[in-house]
């Protein structure tokens, strides 16, 4: 028997609507962990296996329990944190074939214009045809995280190219950030994702769509507003003296935390350390560069530790450093860590021994990630299915629980964005908080069931699912409803919400 469309929207709403609000906000329900402890319990083999592959991939793909059985839980751990072994040919590629992503910013200007230059351009060559708006450069760079999170084999490096994109969230659509933030992905993010977090933080503070997304390119010196050229001249006509978003945002969400032990005078001075570091031409040609004329040479105490004068360049170094190293980033990062990998309150433990590791190590974020992913905390009942996916982490769980073809376009964007993660487009610098009560929204739910009876019947263009592949990932059943019914009510479920 084939259900109608009508037919399986009306079974998903139905039949989980009360039981998931209920499951998502907590309460323990059959099959899913009692999360207020737990921690000294530990899983079977099967269970541990689901939790490794849970925790690291985008979600189990036919055939990989299998697989991770025979390798062996650590074998395959090992191999996810080095993916330099791993081919990955296959997603590269599908990569190839959206050419915004192997252009740099320069280069997107150019192809890609702003509104009002593009329609100077068609006015001034009557056989210009329109060109693409800078939308398209956001809806590639988007496509890329799906494929890769689908169809990828360097599953835990993509893990933690979304970790730390958000971590260091940039609002696209900020003025050029929309150019900006392919290069970001690429050039400063992907390549440091699992290496020493200080080479990360500095790739990050002279990144120009950092620069350009918390206005420290448009910091300097008040002597600044006396000297010439035509940079200079520049910097009197958009600069209005220190800057310190960049700074705060610095100190309080990319390393010490909101309760690290700093103080507004440290913000200033950290902002003092920071003037030069600027751009040239943003919204035409993007790079870093650091303006010696107008940077605040003066002597600086940060954190206790005094930067002498006449340091330029510097500075900012030297504020990176002690950043980098200091005992309240390590334990800020390992938290964050601790909670994407393991549960949203982690004990407190496991925290201290990945703050230690972080410590010992000089920041080596590969071997922060072993300590808590062969922790027994990680691999406890407390910890099992206790984190919620976020719903790039359930579409891609889905497509590839059922060995789904995708062409990740705006039909499947628009379900990830109606779920309430835009992708690219949170406001603040904060990025998603990592806590189920940020997908949990009722409108939310509501729309991850719409994606489940979407997905099932075949109602998301560009992406297609063999409805009858249910009996193959949960089992033969004498269920009489249709393949596509149940295939929506699984995905759908509490179960399946949880990772």
């Amino acid at each position: 028997m084939r259900a109608s469309i009508p037919a399986v929207r009306l079974m998903v709403v139905a039949a989980i609507s009360a039981l998931t609000t209920l499951a998502l906000l907590g309460r323990p329900t059959a099959g899913i962990a009692d999360f207020s402890g737990g921690w000294d319990r530990p899983l079977d083999e099967d269970r541990r296996t689901l939790q490794l592959l849970n925790r690291t991939t985008f979600g189990p793909r036919p055939g990989d329990v299998d697989k991770v059985r025979r390798m062996g839980l650590r074998a395959f751990l090992d191999r996810q944190l080095h993916p330099e072994r791993i081919d990955d040919s296959a997603v590269e590629a599908r990569i190839a074939t959206l050419p915004t992503l192997a252009m740099s910013s320069g280069e997107l200007v150019e192809a890609f214009p702003p509104p009002k230059l593009a329609r100077r351009a068609t006015m001034e060559d009557a056989s210009t045809t329109e060109p693409e708006r800078p939308r398209r450069i956001l809806i590639e760079l988007a496509r890329e995280e799906v494929w890769r999170a689908v169809y990828g084999e360097r599953q835990l490096e993509e893990v933690m190219v979304q970790f730390w994109m958000n971590h260091f969230n940039i609002f696209a659509p900020k003025g050029a950030d929309k150019w900006l933030l392919t290069s970001f992905e690429r050039d400063t993010i992907r390549p440091r994702v699992l290496g020493r977090f200080e080479d990360l933080l500095v790739a990050t503070a002279k990144s120009p769509a950092m620069l350009f997304y918390l206005d420290n390119w448009l910091s300097a010196a008040p002597r600044a507003a006396t000297a010439d050229g035509p940079l200079m001249r520049f910097a009197r006509k958009r600069r209005n003296g220190l800057n310190e978003n960049y700074a705060r945002e610095l100190m309080e969400l990319h390393t010490l935390g909101v309760d690290g032990g700093y103080t507004q005078q440290d913000v200033t001075e950290v902002a003092r350390a920071f003037t030069g570091w600027t751009l040239f031409r943003p919204r035409k040609r993007p790079e870093f560069v650091f303006a010696s004329r107008i940077h605040d040479d003066g002597a600086k105490l940060v954190l206790g530790e005094r930067i002498p004068a006449g340091g330029g360049i510097d500075d900012g170094m030297r504020v990176l450093h002690l950043l980098a190293r200091h005992p309240s980033t390590a334990r800020f990062i390992s938290l964050e860590l601790c909670q994407r990998f393991v549960a949203d309150d982690p004990p407190p433990a496991l925290v201290e021994r990945a703050r230690r590791r972080f410590l010992d190590t000089g920041g080596d974020i590969e071997a922060v990630l072993e300590t808590i992913l062969t922790s027994p905390e990680f691999y406890s009942e407390a910890a099992y299915r206790s984190k919620m996916k976020a719903p790039i982490e359930l579409v891609a769980s889905a497509l590839r629980a059922f060995d789904a073809d995708t062409d990740a376009g705006l039909p499947l964007l628009f379900f990830i964005g109606r779920m309430g993660q835009p992708m690219f487009q949170y406001q603040a610098p904060t990025g998603f908080p990592d806590r189920a009560t940020t997908w949990i929204d009722p409108a939310d739910l509501l729309v991850r069931m719409k994606f489940a009876a979407a997905l099932a019947t075949g109602r998301i263009a560009g992406t297609t699912v063999d409805a009858n592949q249910i009996d193959h990932v949960v089992g033969r059943s004498d269920d009489v409803r249709s393949p596509q019914a149940r295939l929506a009510l699984y995905v759908a479920s509490p179960e399946f919400q949880r990772r």
